[in-house]
């Protein structure tokens, strides 16, 4: 998920363990059991990273906390067994980890208001307000954005896997700076733009403006207007 769909390809030569369960008797919750479990396997392993992958609600986001993990990344749609969006969070345990999460947590604290806001658009997915916050809370800084960055992240949404909310944030600056080439694409392609990039519109009414028969049509279509747009203004950088 940090590469193919958060962009970082250095994270592929780093070390991880993933946590994917910790879990204790109803009958012995409240007596610390899960802490000495996750301790335990901090005290076993020697990677770069350890991480956990789960379906966000405030309290999980609090415990993990609690044991020096930090919410790196969260999903763009509800899971299907939890109902939640998927975070990913980290626990550095060397200096190239640290680094790595350092720059994740820069990303996210300046793409996650935009990337929750659209979440939400039109009503399609009811996030808690207590997990909005909890999501919220202890980010840094936001990280600034090149032009170089912006870029590679529309690229990404264009003609790889990641998903557009997570880069809504470079796309709409990308958008914004290539108004003129913007004007040069079909009626539809411009509606697409306009509707989910610039006015942040929910789908089921960007799917109406651009006159498509469904949100899963109209989310491919977005990307196909954005490869035009990128054929537009950045033809060298478009994959071939």
């Amino acid at each position: 998920t940090l590469v193919c769909h958060g962009g970082h390809r250095e994270a592929a030569a780093l070390r991880f363990i993933r946590s994917v369960r910790i879990a204790a008797h109803p009958d012995l919750r409240r007596l610390g059991l899960g802490r000495r479990l996750v301790d335990a396997v901090h005290a076993t392993y020697r990677p770069d990273l350890f991480g956990t992958l789960f379906g966000a609600t405030p309290e999980l986001l609090a415990f993990r906390r609690s044991v020096g993990y930090a919410l790196a990344r969260l999903g763009v749609s509800a899971g299907s067994r939890t109902g939640e969006p998927a975070a990913v969070m980290l626990r550095p345990a060397s200096p190239a980890g640290a680094e790595l999460l350092a720059t994740l947590r820069g990303e996210l604290a300046r793409d996650l208001p935009l990337q929750l806001e659209l979440m939400q658009a039109g009503h399609r997915m009811f996030l808690d307000p207590d997990l909005v916050q909890a999501c919220l809370s202890r980010l840094p800084a936001p990280a600034p954005m090149s032009a170089a960055a912006r870029d590679r992240a529309v690229l990404m949404v264009a003609f790889g896997a990641r998903p557009f909310e997570a880069a809504a944030e470079a796309v709409r600056r990308f958008c914004e700076a290539h108004a003129a080439g913007i004007s040069a694409l079909t009626p539809q392609e411009r509606a697409l733009i306009q509707a989910r990039v610039l006015e942040r519109r929910g789908w089921v009414a960007v799917q109406r403006a651009a006159a498509l028969p469904s949100v899963r049509t109209t989310m491919r279509a977005l990307r196909r207007a954005l490869q035009a747009l990128a054929r537009q203004v950045i033809p060298e950088q478009v994959p071939r």
